[in-house]
Order: C-alpha cells, then sequence, then structure tokens
C-alpha cells in the first residue's frame, strides 16, 4: 500500500466522482482505476460502489476512508514535529467546538494562542456533537470539545472539562427560579431528537411524567434565540449560548428547578493515537482559558469537572 493510493482514494470519496478525481489529482482515470483495483486487492474487500451518478463508498470503504485520512493528516503533521523540536510548536490545529461553547470560548481561546503560541494556527470548526464527532472520528479534526451524549463513539477518547446548567429562556419579564412542572406549559422550540440539550430535556420531562410540547425543532442557537425573541416559544439553553447576555435585553433567563437540568462537556481525541506536539499544547491551553472564564465569571451556570 502507498502513500498515493491513500490520497487517491480519499479523494475520489471527497469528490464522488473518479472523473473529477483524476482531473483534480491529475492522474488519467484509467490509472486511477487502476489504483484503486489494486487496493481493494490487496484489502481483499470492495471499497467502493459505482453507479452513473458517481461513486460512493461501501461499508469497508468507508473505514478505510477515515483511517486513511487520519494516516495522511498525520503525515503532513510531520515536519511541524520535526521543525517543533527545538522551537515553539508550530503548524494547523484542527479544533471543534458545539456552536454554543464557541460562542464564549472561540475568541478566548484565538486571543490566548495568539500570545503564547504564536507559531500555531487554530482551525476552528463550529458544528453539532453529532457532526464534531464524525470528524474527529474520521481524522479530520486534531481534537473537540463534545457535550456527553447517549451512546458516544468507542474510537473517541473523552475527559471531562466542565459541567454546564441549562436555562428556561423566553421572552418575559419574569424573573427568579421555575420549577420544571411549571416550564411545562410552555410550548418550547428546541434542536432535533439528537441534540444534547433535547436529550437531557426530554429525558427529565419523561422522569417527571411531563408531556413536552414543541413549536418547532431549530438546531442553530442563533436562530432559536431570535424566535424566541419574538415570542415564538420557549427554549432551554446554557447561559453561553446567550454570551453576552447583555445583547438579549428581552430574553428572561431562569434557572430550572426541581429538577435541575445540566450537561456534560468534554474534552475529547482519537482512541488509541498520541496527539502531536501542537494539539497537545493547544488542548493545554484550551483547558487553562476555560478555567479562567469559569473563575472570572464570564462563563456563567457552567463548573469544571472533577477529574477521576
Amino acid at each position: 500500500m502507498e502513500i498515493r493510493q491513500l490520497r487517491y482514494f480519499v479523494r475520489i470519496v471527497d469528490l464522488g466522482s473518479l472523473s473529477k478525481a483524476a482531473a483534480d489529482l491529475y492522474v488519467a482515470q484509467p490509472a486511477l482505476s487502476k489504483q484503486i483495483a489494486s487496493l481493494e486487492a490487496e484489502l481483499k474487500a470492495s471499497l467502493l460502489v459505482r453507479s452513473s451518478r458517481g461513486v460512493t463508498p461501501t461499508e469497508a470503504g468507508l473505514a478505510f476512508y477515515r483511517q486513511a485520512q487520519s494516516l495522511l493528516r498525520q503525515l503532513a503533521r510531520v515536519p511541524d514535529e520535526v521543525r517543533s523540536t527545538d522551537a515553539s510548536p508550530s503548524g494547523v490545529v484542527a479544533v471543534g467546538m458545539p456552536y454554543s461553547a464557541s460562542n464564549i470560548l472561540a475568541p478566548a481561546l484565538v486571543a490566548a494562542a495568539r500570545e503564547c503560541l504564536p507559531g500555531i494556527r487554530l482551525a476552528i470548526t463550529e458544528e453539532g456533537s453529532g457532526q464534531l464527532e464524525e470528524r474527529l472520528a474520521g481524522g479530520r479534526l486534531d481534537l473537540s470539545l463534545l457535550y456527553q451524549r447517549e451512546r458516544p463513539s468507542p474510537q473517541i477518547e473523552e475527559r471531562p472539562l466542565l459541567v454546564e446548567e441549562l436555562f428556561l429562556v423566553m421572552k418575559s419579564r419574569d424573573r427568579g427560579e421555575v420549577a420544571l412542572a411549571d416550564a411545562a406549559r410552555l410550548r418550547f422550540i428546541l434542536p432535533g431528537p439528537g441534540n444534547s440539550t433535547r436529550q437531557v430535556v426530554e429525558h427529565a420531562f419523561i422522569r417527571a411524567g411531563l408531556k413536552l410540547e414543541l413549536a418547532a425543532e431549530v438546531d442553530a442557537p442563533w436562530t432559536t434565540r431570535a424566535m424566541v425573541a419574538k415570542g415564538l416559544g420557549a427554549t432551554v439553553l446554557a447561559r453561553s449560548a446567550l454570551y453576552p447576555e447583555r445583547t438579549q435585553t428581552v430574553l428572561s433567563i431562569r434557572r430550572i428547578v426541581r429538577p435541575g437540568l445540566s450537561r456534560a462537556m468534554n474534552l475529547c481525541v482519537r482512541r488509541g493515537e498520541t496527539l502531536a506536539r501542537a494539539p497537545a499544547v493547544v488542548a493545554q491551553v484550551l483547558e487553562s482559558v476555560t478555567a479562567r472564564l469559569i473563575d472570572q465569571g464570564d462563563w456563567r451556570g457552567a463548573t469544571l469537572a472533577r477529574r477521576r
């Protein structure tokens, strides 16, 4: 198996077409097909399904694609690792953050990295935890923050980072705590079923024997805030999703009690893979920045997780 075969295969899957990949790679299509056939023979597995609309990876092909991405990413880091041995770490570090956490953490992390890690360029991806988990497992991210999920991937190693309290947010003058049973009288705008906050809310309602009424399902927190500000429904959010709160003048933010709701956030890397120097240093800075935001009171409703 050759490195060029890995690059060829990844590009074919990315573009979904042998002809497009051949043009992009400046390789004749018959030669490209021959390289893929050689890979399939060596692996004793069919990697691609060909159709009139292009190509798609088989289940085996998808597994190989993820491994190939990870290997190519590690190879691309080798020059930076060598140059960093006697100097400050350098290179591009890909970091994943859930939408709400990036609202408060991304600016602080970039500022800290610019000050103490001038040789590193951060590539920050903001998505839901499900998409970030897939990117991390596939080698497209060096590390990622992920909210605790019902079925975490066995390919990912998780380290507890913090716990965020969840709040009832609505267009109202009401203040103070609100019991879950009272909040259940409202109609909610929440993310889709795969979202961690949605799962926390649903499980709390089920355990309390309450019915959850949905006005709409919206994944993007900024769209949810806009809809709530229009009085179209209430929502449940961590305060990081509302940062800075001085801009939320029309919204009521109330602690939910009996029971309180919270979600855990973990710092995650691929299982069994030792972090290169640059990502390892960024992970340390990320933990330090998180602790500072919490200690200074900027990350309201969050507490650092207890390490086992």
